[in-house]
């Protein structure tokens, strides 16, 4: 019913700080540095922190399985009993910065999916299968999912980049690289029984989406060291497999 002042004076920085044009991305990194977790100790992500800026009960409205509820009278939204930490201009404002799936009323608890939205296949070999390997404050591992987005050279198109932390960053093309000799050097793999299959996928014609089926076979992720700034070679040794038949695991996530 009353805001802590903390959480509170942190949730209207960032929605204030994302009217003005700050990258999600980039508060989810400030929070990660001031210390910031979830109740169940998890570190915050792009994700969450659109989350919570879009709730409507951040301006004190009321929602209901994704709906506004309202007064039937007037048609205005239900107000909480709760102080707000914003104003509702303010909370249109930043969930106007949002694609409308992105919401809260499209992805909270409860709330329904956009009908019609078709799910974005990979475009890249290792979309789905890299793990952040840099050291957070505490000593422990980031462990947060690389995402590929767009590059700034020709010899790296795009990159992949951890979504929690930041702080790890790999050329796609060299990624992909390392991922595709690890499956064909290591014979912990197992990843293809015959040579027909081999000869299949180096050809070009073997589709994307039975990479990524062989891929998951064979490897729960692979856990992507933080490159040394200002190196001018590629080192493959950065992507560090986790197999299946190893028994490999990655602390607090689902197999892919």
């Amino acid at each position: 019913m009353t805001l802590h002042p903390d959480e509170a004076q942190l949730v209207e920085r960032a929605i204030l700080g994302r009217i003005g044009g700050k990258a999600v991305r980039a508060i989810a990194r400030d929070w990660c540095d001031l210390g910031v977790t979830g109740t169940r100790g998890g570190r915050p992500n792009a994700q969450t922190v659109t989350q919570i800026m879009t709730a409507p009960r951040v301006c004190g409205y009321r929602a209901n399985r994704g709906e506004l509820l309202l007064v039937p009278e007037t048609r205005q939204p239900v107000l909480g009993q709760w102080e707000p930490i914003v104003p509702p201009e303010q909370w249109h404002a930043v969930c106007a910065t949002f694609s409308p799936g992105s919401l809260y009323l499209h992805r909270g608890t409860g709330a329904p999916r956009l009908a019609g939205k078709k799910k974005t296949a990979p475009r890249h070999l290792a979309t789905g299968f890299l793990r952040c390997g840099a050291e957070r404050r505490d000593g422990g591992a980031c462990r947060g999912a690389l995402c590929a987005q767009k590059g700034r050279s020709k010899q790296s198109p795009y990159v992949y980049t951890c979504r929690s932390c930041g702080r790890c960053s790999i050329s796609g093309p060299l990624a992909d690289e390392a991922l595709e000799r690890l499956l064909f050097s290591e014979p912990q793999s197992g990843m293809m029984s015959s040579e027909a299959e081999r000869q299949h996928w180096r050809s070009g014609g073997m589709r994307l989406e039975e990479k990524h089926r062989i891929i998951a076979s064979a490897l729960v992720c692979c856990i992507v060291r933080p490159g040394v700034k200002g190196a001018h070679s590629w080192d493959h040794s950065r992507v560090e497999p986790m197999w299946r038949c190893a028994g490999g695991a990655v602390p607090g996530e689902t197999p892919v």
